[in-house]
C-alpha cells in the first residue's frame, strides 16, 4: 500500500505505468488491465474486487452484442462473395472512366461500409480481389495499396459502424443518431477521394472499358441493390423505432445468410463455421480491449481526471475545442487501435465538449472519424499493413501516396468541425425527437 501523503502520484502513475507498457510492446489490453491492477493495489481506498466488477460491467451491456453480430454479417456477406458482386456493379457503372478501377475501389468501400461496419474487414475482402486487378492492368502497387487503404476508413464512418456502436454505449450517446450524422461525412471522403482518383490517374496508361450495356447495368444491379439491403434495413429499422441495434444487427445476419444460401447459393456449413471463427477472433481481441478500458475508465473518473483538466483548460469556444481534440485523437489513433483509445478519451473529453456546447453527436462523429484515421498511418496503421501484405509491397513504399488520401480526408473533418449540420441535418430531419 502507498502512504495516503503519496496518493496525488497515483493519477500520473496510471498513465506513465500505461505509456511504458505500450512502448514496450505489450499488447493494448494487457496494458490497461495491468495498469489498473498496480494502480489499485497501491490505493488503499480500492480492492481488487473492484477491478473484477468494473471489467464484468464494461461487458454487460445490451447494445456491445451489435459487435460480434454486425462483424459476422460482414463476414457471411465475404464468404457469400458479396463483395465480387459489388465490383461488377461498379465497374459498370464507372468502367468506361480514366483510372475505372481506382475509382471502383472506392466506390465499393462505401458500399461495403454499410453490410460490414469495419473498416479492417473492408480492406481484407475488398483489397484482395482489387489490389491484384489493379497491378495487373498496370497501375503500381503503392498507389493500388493507398487507395485500398484510404478509401477502407469509410467503414467507420458510414452505417453499421460498429465504432460509432462502441462510442454510443461508451458516453449514452443515441446510435441511431450516430448512424445518421455519419451518413453525409462518409458520402463526402468518397467523393473527396473520387476527386483525387481524377487527378492522380492521369499520369499512368491504364486501360479504358467500353460503356456496359443496359442489360449488364440491370443484371449487376439487382445484385447490388440486394446487397444495400442491408443498410436500408438497418437504418431504417433503427430510425422509426422498431428495433435496436442489437436487434439490427440480428437481422443482418439473418439477411446475409439468406442471401448466401438462398439467392446466390455461395454459402456452405463449412464456409459460416470459417466466418464464425473468424468473427470470434476478431472479436475476443476488440472487446477484451473494451475489458480493460472498463477499468481503466473507472480509475479516470475515481480519480477526478476530467475536472482536473476542465480547470487548466479554458477552451469555450466548440470550434477551437474540437479542433484540439481532433489533433489529440490524431496523434493518439497512430499508436493504438481505436476502441480502447475511444474508452480511455471519452471520460477525459466528453464533459469539455459538452461544458464548450458541443453537439454530442457531433463530437462523436467527429472523435470516430480523428482516431479512425489512424488504421493508415503508422506505427499503428492496422488496414495499411493488411493493404501492403496483399499487395506484397512494404508498407512505407505506400506511405506517401497514403498521406495524401489522408490529407482529403482531414479537410473532411475540418468541415465538419465549421459547419455542424453536415453531420446533424439528417438526423434531425429523420428522427422526430433529435435536438
Amino acid at each position: 500500500m502507498m502512504p495516503m501523503d503519496w496518493m496525488f502520484l497515483l493519477p500520473w502513475l496510471l498513465f506513465a505505468v500505461l505509456g511504458i507498457l505500450i512502448v514496450a510492446g505489450v499488447p493494448i489490453a494487457m496494458s490497461l488491465v495491468l495498469t489498473s491492477f498496480a494502480v489499485i493495489m497501491l490505493d488503499p481506498r480500492l480492492t481488487p474486487w473492484i477491478m473484477f466488477q468494473r471489467m464484468y460491467n464494461g461487458m454487460d451491456s445490451f447494445v456491445l452484442l451489435a459487435v460480434p453480430l454486425f462483424l459476422l454479417a460482414g463476414n457471411l456477406m465475404n464468404a457469400a462473395r458479396i463483395t465480387d458482386r459489388l465490383i461488377t456493379l461498379c465497374l459498370h457503372l464507372v468502367g468506361h472512366f480514366k483510372g475505372a478501377l481506382a475509382h471502383v475501389n472506392v466506390m465499393v468501400s462505401m458500399l461495403f461500409a454499410g453490410v460490414s461496419g469495419s473498416s479492417t474487414a473492408d480492406s481484407a475482402g475488398v483489397g484482395t480481389v482489387l489490389i491484384p486487378a489493379m497491378k495487373r492492368e498496370g497501375y503500381p502497387a503503392h498507389f493500388a495499396v493507398a487507395v485500398t487503404a484510404a478509401s477502407s476508413v469509410m467503414g467507420i464512418v458510414i452505417p453499421p459502424s460498429i465504432n460509432m456502436i462502441v462510442w454510443g454505449a461508451l458516453t449514452n450517446t443515441s446510435i441511431a443518431g450516430l448512424f445518421l450524422g455519419g451518413i453525409l461525412p462518409g458520402v463526402m471522403i468518397g467523393i473527396a477521394q473520387l476527386l483525387l482518383n481524377l487527378g492522380y490517374v492521369r499520369r499512368y496508361q491504364v486501360p479504358v472499358r467500353q460503356r456496359a450495356s443496359l442489360a449488364q447495368l440491370m443484371h449487376s444491379g439487382k445484385d447490388g441493390l440486394l446487397a444495400a439491403g442491408i443498410p436500408v434495413l438497418i437504418i431504417g429499422g433503427i430510425t422509426l423505432g422498431i428495433v435496436t441495434p442489437t436487434e439490427a444487427a440480428v437481422m443482418a445476419v439473418l439477411y446475409a445468410l439468406a442471401l448466401g444460401f438462398l439467392v446466390y447459393r455461395e454459402l456452405t456449413f463449412k464456409s459460416v463455421m470459417a466466418a464464425s471463427t473468424s468473427t470470434v477472433r476478431l472479436c475476443s481481441l476488440s472487446l477484451f480491449s473494451l475489458v480493460g478500458a472498463a477499468i481503466f475508465g473507472y480509475l479516470i473518473s475515481f480519480y477526478q481526471i476530467p475536472p482536473s483538466l476542465m480547470k487548466g483548460v479554458n477552451i469555450t469556444d466548440p470550434t477551437t475545442l474540437l479542433i484540439v481534440m481532433a489533433i489529440v485523437m490524431l496523434l493518439i489513433g497512430t499508436f493504438m487501435d481505436s476502441l480502447p483509445a475511444m474508452a480511455i478519451l471519452a471520460p477525459i473529453f466528453q464533459p469539455l465538449a459538452m461544458q464548450a456546447g458541443v453537439h454530442p453527436v457531433q463530437f462523436g462523429v467527429i472523435s470516430v472519424m480523428a482516431l479512425g484515421l489512424g488504421l493508415i498511418t503508422p506505427p499503428y496503421g492496422l488496414c495499411l499493413m493488411i493493404s501492403a501484405k496483399i499487395g506484397g509491397i512494404p508498407l512505407l513504399k505506400a506511405l506517401g501516396t497514403t498521406l495524401l488520401y489522408l490529407a482529403v480526408m482531414l479537410v473532411v473533418i475540418a468541415l465538419l468541425i465549421v459547419y455542424p449540420q453536415l453531420i446533424l441535418m439528417i438526423p434531425r430531419a429523420l428522427v422526430p425527437d433529435f435536438v
